[in-house]
């Protein structure tokens, strides 16, 4: 396991070693590891719902595509029922 060197604020640190004094976390080391663990998770499902709004927003059909659903609906609309 690597080890690094982090720069906190003085406030939050204090916030930080409440929380290990509380028993949110065992030791600041492993606040910090469960801090990055959210913002990963974060991240990802961020990127999955962008993927979502872009796929929702695209338009898959290309021109020919649009041209031909849209006369197979003015032909559906003609036959007799």
């Amino acid at each position: 396991m690597s080890q690094i060197a982090v720069r906190l604020t003085d406030s939050e640190l204090l916030e930080l070693d409440s929380m290990v004094a509380e028993g949110a976390f065992r030791t600041r080391a492993e606040a910090v590891r469960e801090g990055i663990r959210l913002l990963r998770r974060e991240t990802r499902e961020e990127r999955i719902a962008a993927s979502y709004r872009l796929a929702y927003t695209d338009d898959p059909l290309g021109d020919d595509e649009r041209q031909m659903l849209d006369a197979a609906l003015v032909l559906a609309t003609e036959l007799p029922l």
